[in-house]
């Protein structure tokens, strides 16, 4: 009879267990607010490139995790880029007829970075323009930043979600 009592208590522990864990669980007030993501989309134009400058937008989006890898991550001018989480624009894609690109990413992130570098090795100046529209909202346009021949001009910028 004893051995009997003793499975009751143990059950009995065991069922207060349970009603314990299922009344005082994880709720909705506990649980972490989800993180909030940005849409990243950059416009860049570059007017009088030559095949001696040496220019360069590059962009970068990423998450805190590895979610990016393995799916598409950015598109230029609508033409889906694979799973490259860097992506870049050269002077010799400004040579020919198309002088304006448009990167954007496929889904949102939780950061993302844009550099611009141009050295000019020739005598005509390069007109760079460009803008930085995170979640649609406009957070960097310069308009009409002139390289003169024989000048530099880099710029690094970081978007993240707020």
């Amino acid at each position: 009879m004893g051995t009997k009592k003793a499975k009751n208590i143990v059950w009995g522990l065991c069922l207060a267990a349970i009603a314990t864990f299922t009344f005082t669980g994880c709720s909705k007030k506990d649980d972490p607010p989800a993180a909030k993501k940005i849409t990243i989309k950059y416009t860049i134009t570059a007017n009088g490139v030559s095949d001696m400058d040496d220019l360069g937008f590059s962009a970068q989006a990423g998450n805190h995790d590895a979610s990016q890898y393995g799916a598409p991550v950015w598109k230029i001018n609508g033409a889906e880029q694979g799973n490259q989480d860097n992506v870049s624009v050269d002077d010799r894609k400004f040579l020919g007829s198309t002088k304006t690109y448009v990167l954007e990413t496929v889904k949102p992130f939780d950061f993302a970075f844009l550099k611009v570098t141009c050295t000019n090795m020739d005598g005509e100046p390069i007109i760079l323009t460009y803008k930085a529209e995170i979640n649609g909202q406009v957070q960097t346009n310069e308009n009409a930043t002139i390289v003169a021949g024989g000048g530099a001009y880099i710029k690094d910028f970081s978007y993240k979600a707020q």
